[in-house]
């Protein structure tokens, strides 16, 4: 009796320990509902994916009138950021190197406006763009594919199907399944699993021998547009900027004219923002005009903003109907004065207006290139503070790109320093570089000096010329010294009881930047400003390769 007992509890043991060892090597067979169980879901409205990512946006995507539309937020993102929505002033503009296209949404039957966002009409999209969309198979997602980028393809192999889990372990739970014979798109592998999509649109992973590789997708390429063709400088650019304050100049009498023989392009200062509405304040000139082309110079006259009124900036390039005004004046001003270029120099971008400033000079290219008027751009070093210029984006709808190389130090700097050290400066063209070609950069360059004065806890500073660096250096008998760290030439002197510093901007040092701009082969220069600078650093200036 006993051993019939023993017998039995063995058994019993025996099959509990198998059944714990089954469990632990079984796969889950539990199943989650995908639009509830990831965060990027909602239950609440239509929801996509794209390619392998869950899109996490609000409604990116509505279902209307048995029509798929997508939304726009959707297609700056994802699609091409050329597809830009004002939602105040209810328009959608897409541009490329060579149009502007504006659609109020009000009058277009393939677009419509829900929560302040513009939804369009998928097919309208997929005419213009490598891009596709439908609906999976249950109907649950609107699937995106992005058709110019090559995907592998897998067909499932197991009649039962193929379970999608959350992720590459047998243990986790079934969100989908991919039917037998149909097929996946696979985005990677991870231990033994696939990271597939399934034609549900649903991303998860697949055990590898539930798939057959079957081949790639084909790639349709992106459409090119080319831009008009502006008759462009056929030599390097020596461009000095003529600032004017108050009134139009209309002879070359000035002293500051006598070495202009030097330079291909002059840049005056004639246009900035008037108000918020994008008016513009003119110092134009055609007796200015006049002169330069005698002098054989191109004229490219520069907008800025206003820099008693800065917040002008953020007002007119966060309006549609702004932006085009500012570029409508220019497109006049240009035919009326017969100017060669325009030269931007808006410097108080913030992350807040960062998108709009991109699409102020989308906008700009292709309407003055339509009129045979190259753009040009001015765009501190690489920083911390200045990274909202996108620089990359930029440098493809301008003919030139001029980083300003200089206030490395400046008024508000809390220590002395040079305008623009000689590493400094090389560095900011390296960075530039990573996102500009060197056959549109241009080196800006400082004809000007600062000079500094201490005394105490006190720090005063003030830009001077190159000659009144000279004098204030002669006058005081200081001597110049070779800075090794600055790669400039350095002095200090004791005056009225306050500590003199001077970085010189002199000859030598614009020598070493012909050396940079020949090293890294770059476009040309622009020097700030026509009038502070020194006879002597044209000789060096002309050393420059053409």
């Amino acid at each position: 009796m006993l051993n019939k007992i023993t017998l039995v509890t063995f058994g019993i043991l025996v099959i509990a320990i198998g059944v714990v060892g089954y469990l632990r090597i079984a796969p889950a067979t539990t199943k989650i509902d995908p639009i509830t169980y990831f965060s990027e879901f909602s239950s609440d409205y239509q929801n996509m994916t794209f390619e392998d990512l869950r899109v996490d946006l609000y409604e990116p995507a509505i279902l209307k009138d048995d029509n798929i539309y997508i939304s726009s937020e959707f297609a700056h993102k994802y699609v091409d950021d050329t597809i830009f929505y004002d939602p105040k002033e209810n328009i959608l503009t897409i541009t490329t190197p060579n149009a502007v296209n504006r659609y109020n949404v009000a009058s277009e039957d393939f677009l419509f406006e829900q929560n302040e966002i513009c939804y369009i009409l998928d097919d309208f999209l997929e005419n213009d763009f490598p891009i596709t969309f439908h609906l999976g198979q249950d109907n649950r997602l609107v699937i995106a594919k992005n058709l110019s980028t090559k995907k592998q393809l897998g067909e499932v192999n197991k009649h039962s199907g193929a379970p999608l889990r959350t992720h590459a372990d047998k243990k986790r739970p079934i969100l989908d399944k991919a039917d037998y014979k149909s097929t996946v798109e696979i985005y990677g592998t991870l231990l033994d699993y696939y990271r597939v999509r399934n034609e549900n649109g649903m991303i998860g992973y697949v055990k590898q021998g539930y798939i057959t590789p079957i081949g790639e997708t084909d790639i349709v390429e992106k459409k090119v547009y080319e831009p008009y063709k502006v008759d462009l400088l056929n030599e390097k650019v020596r461009l000095a900027w003529d600032q004017m304050t108050v009134k139009a100049v209309n002879t070359f009498s000035h002293s500051r004219y006598n070495s202009i023989g030097n330079l291909n392009v002059i840049s005056p200062t004639w246009f900035d923002f008037k108000d918020g509405k994008g008016n513009l304040n003119s110092r134009a000139s055609h007796g200015y005009i006049s002169e330069a082309k005698k002098h054989g110079l191109e004229v490219w006259a520069l907008l800025s903003h206003n820099f008693s009124h800065p917040k002008y900036t953020a007002e007119i390039l966060t309006s549609t109907a702004n932006r085009q005004h500012v570029i409508d004046q220019l497109i006049d001003y240009s035919l009326e004065y017969n100017l060669d270029g325009i030269n931007i120099d808006i410097e108080n971008v913030t992350q807040s207006i960062s998108k709009e400033w991109v699409q102020f000079m989308r906008e700009l290219y292709p309407q003055m290139g339509q009129i045979g008027v190259c753009v040009s751009v001015d765009v501190y070093i690489p920083s911390e503070w200045s990274k909202f210029y996108m620089r990359d984006k930029i440098a493809k709808v301008v003919d030139y790109f001029i980083v300003m190389a200089y206030d490395e130090h400046w008024s508000g700097s809390k220590t002395a320093g040079p305008v623009a050290s000689i590493n400094w400066v090389e560095t900011g063209i390296k960075l530039n570089l990573e996102e500009v070609p060197n056959n549109k950069l241009v080196l800006g360059i400082p004809f000007f000096n600062r000079i500094w004065a201490e005394y105490g806890d006190i720090l005063e500073t003030r830009a001077i010329s190159m000659y009144e660096a000279n004098n204030r250096i002669k006058e005081a008998n200081a001597k110049l010294v070779y800075d090794e760290l600055t790669k400039l030439n350095y002095t200090q002197f004791q005056q009225d009881n306050k500590l003199y510093k001077i970085w010189l901007e002199d000859k030598f040092a614009i020598n070493k930047r012909i050396d940079l701009i020949e090293k890294y082969d770059l476009a040309g220069y622009a020097a700030w400003k026509l009038g502070l600078e020194t006879q002597d650093v044209w000789t060096e200036l002309s050393k420059m390769n053409n």
